[in-house]
């Protein structure tokens, strides 16, 4: 069976050549870490969740409520280690309010939020 061609590595000026599309060894940490740079100068609630303030009630709250809600309610008793907003930050949805928080595994707040998405992306909020 006959081997496709090598191919330049796609950082510029670059000469390597890979057995497959993508980076070198070399640069393919740099482009990561360019990435990252990037995404972090976007993600504006970033901060918002690195302040000594979040972490001190996200800690809080998950020492009084240990138990993921979404699996309690099926009967399962998983950890929850994700102190999740029922109303999000960006829906005018209380920051620091315990009332607007829920204990979530992983698993289901990756789930809830994926939910989310995809009816924002439905449903645009108005005077968008």
């Amino acid at each position: 069976m006959p081997t496709s061609a090598p191919t330049p590595c796609r950082y510029p000026s670059c000469r390597a050549l890979l057995s497959a599309p993508g980076f070198c060894n070399e640069h393919r940490a740099a482009v990561h870490r360019e990435y990252g740079r990037a995404r972090r100068g976007f993600d504006t609630e970033r901060g918002f969740y690195q302040s000594p303030r979040w972490r001190s009630v996200r800690a809080a709250f998950l020492r009084e409520h240990p138990v993921c809600k979404a699996c309690e309610a099926l009967g399962s008793t998983t950890p929850g280690v994700v102190a999740d907003h029922i109303q999000p930050i960006k829906e005018n949805g209380l920051r620091f309010d315990w009332s607007n928080l829920q204990a979530l595994c992983v698993s289901c707040h990756n789930r809830k939020t994926a939910r989310e998405t995809a009816a924002s992306r439905l449903y645009p909020p108005r005077g968008s």
